[in-house]
């Protein structure tokens, strides 16, 4: 049953103490709160608000999604440090153009 799962009853409990509806920001209890699907490490879970019942539905993960993508060549970078941040920051403050097509050249 899904929410046998290791960890499901943890994620539960997080949407309900920290996530809001997002029409009226009224709070989840537990019981509003089901698991649609387990697999492979990742879950998705529904909530209904229970003020006004709208609908909303999440997706957890048990270690970052990034970490299941295929090696794209970039396990040799070097971590950002703050002069890059900061370069970055002061690029896209004047950057007016399509950041997907910019993207899209790097090699």
């Amino acid at each position: 049953m899904l929410a046998e799962q290791p960890g499901t009853r943890d994620l539960i409990a997080f949407v309900a103490r920290y996530m809001t509806c997002s029409a009226c920001h009224h709070a989840y209890g537990a019981d509003d709160v089901a698991v649609d699907r387990y697999s492979a490490g990742f879950w998705i879970l529904s909530a209904t608000c229970p003020a006004c019942g709208q609908s909303r539905t999440f997706t957890a993960f048990d270690r970052p999604p990034y970490t299941q993508m295929p090696d794209m060549g970039m396990t040799n970078l070097q971590p950002l440090n703050d002069a890059d941040v900061g370069e970055w920051a002061a690029f896209l403050a004047h950057f007016d153009g399509d950041l997907i097509e910019l993207l899209g050249t790097v090699d």
